[in-house]
């Protein structure tokens, strides 16, 4: 019987595009280079867009190796490019740019998954497995919980907090032990075929793939079920927990 289920948070939980992202971005180096300029470094718009850039260049280089990164060290990254040295009390500062950003330009929740998931958290433990790229896991549940979702979770898995990232077994499995539920007791939900149905399964958990937001995905042969519509997860569900008894 299934008593877990663990959700990726972009893309499966909320909805992003690259209009959005590159809003996002806008607004994350005016923040960066005004803090930037107010604590002595002179450094033109140009310069910190070009940091900025580098810095994502990391954590997406480290993601496609399936290796987790701080964000703090993709700042290391963006003074680098700068030319400039900031303490921990900057870099710190810096990161907050970055997810007041992503606060301002947000991810959008997913049409249909908020009943969904009050409903589920009545019979399943409930757990975010997440990569994070410059948007600390931290700000991601501030989003939820500015959403009123957050309360149907109580274990979160970011990539930037655990410098694991999907697919690599572990993320799955300590989620799994702090949600108290074995592998073959667990579903998870995810996007991707390479991240999260690849890792899931290698992890002995079920796995469906929501095709609703990211319709890139082809050559699937893993998932145990595909849905586009969260309308179609509750008896999906039940219908993998009736196989799971067979």
């Amino acid at each position: 019987m299934l008593k877990a289920i663990t959700f990726d948070f972009w893309q499966t939980l909320y909805a992003d595009s690259l209009e959005n992202w590159k809003r996002r971005q806008v607004i994350r180096v005016k923040k960066c280079h005004d803090y930037l300029n107010s604590q002595g470094h002179s450094c033109e718009i140009s310069q910190v867009e070009t940091g900025m850039d580098d810095a994502y260049n990391v954590v997406m280089s480290q993601w496609h190796q399936h290796k987790g990164i701080s964000v703090e060290t993709c700042m290391m990254t963006f003074a680098e490019t700068l030319e400039i040295t900031l303490d921990e009390t900057e870099i710190a500062a810096i990161i907050e740019c970055l997810g007041s950003a992503f606060l301002a330009s947000p991810p959008i929740l997913i049409q249909h998954i908020k009943p969904v998931l009050a409903n589920l958290s009545r019979e399943y433990s409930m757990g975010i497995i997440s990569d994070s790229a410059l948007t600390p896991g931290r700000y991601a549940r501030q989003l939820m919980e500015r959403d009123d979702i957050l309360q149907y979770f109580s274990v979160f898995t970011f990539s930037d907090e655990t410098a694991h990232t999907k697919p690599e077994v572990i993320q799955f499995h300590s989620t799994l032990k702090a949600l108290n539920a074995k592998p073959a007791e667990a579903v998870h939900i995810g996007d991707i075929v390479r991240t999260d149905i690849v890792g899931a399964k290698n992890a002995g958990m079920k796995a469906i793939r929501f095709a609703g937001i990211n319709r890139s995905e082809s050559n699937d042969t893993l998932s145990d079920a595909v849905i586009d519509d969260y309308q179609q997860l509750e008896s999906t569900i039940t219908e993998l927990s009736k196989r799971r008894k067979k």
